[in-house]
């Protein structure tokens, strides 16, 4: 079910007291704000380099500054690397559904949702596909829950539907927030579910 616009006013109201010390806890050393901007870029208009698709999943998955990661990380971004090309060929109707699609195809195995969420993300940004992990998942859920009690949770978001609950629900929020950016209430979300929210 969709959020509602009193929903949306109601968490906005529960959340505005806490938002600014929240978003303040974003790690921007973790996760450069610069960097990303730069890699994002790449991706949107369709011309990442090599080095552009590896520094963006070392920066989505935490590793930025690190010499050393996990080698099944490093295996992934070389198949990602591999792909690219074919999947600029291959696209035709370049829409955040059929990106999200494809790359699911192609990298046909669970554990790969994030990462394939998170490069329809940096395609499609300007549609605001937003980063979807299991922190402002969670985020949301919770906050979902506090008006609807009975609400079944979702350990973790796994499929285009989850995706878009996630937009419509930022969507939602940021109406109220008018003043900070639609990146802004990501972060928020990402601190919120990450700090605030017990783990279920």
């Amino acid at each position: 079910m969709p959020i509602t616009q009193n929903e949306a006013e109601q968490i906005a109201n529960q959340i505005a007291p806490i938002f600014n010390p929240v978003l303040n806890a974003y790690d921007f050393e973790k996760y450069p704000f610069e960097s990303y901007q730069a890699f994002r870029d790449a991706f949107t208009n369709l011309n990442p380099t090599n080095n552009d698709i590896s520094n963006a999943l070392i920066w989505k998955w935490g590793h930025w500054g690190k010499l050393n990661f996990p080698q099944a990380h490093r295996n992934l971004i070389q198949e990602i690397q591999g792909l690219f090309p074919i999947y600029r060929l291959e696209i035709g109707d370049h829409t955040p559904q059929n990106t999200f699609n494809w790359w699911s195809q192609h990298l046909n195995r669970a554990s790969t949702f994030i990462t394939v969420a998170f490069i329809t993300h940096l395609i499609h940004h300007e549609a605001f596909i937003p980063i979807i992990d299991q922190h402002n998942f969670r985020g949301m859920n919770a906050l979902l829950r506090t008006l609807r009690p009975l609400m079944p949770i979702k350990k973790k978001p796994s499929n285009w539907e989850d995706i878009i609950n996630l937009k419509n629900f930022m969507n939602s929020i940021h109406k109220h927030f008018t003043e900070s950016t639609y990146s802004e209430i990501d972060r928020f979300l990402m601190m919120y579910g990450k700090q605030y929210v017990k783990r279920v």
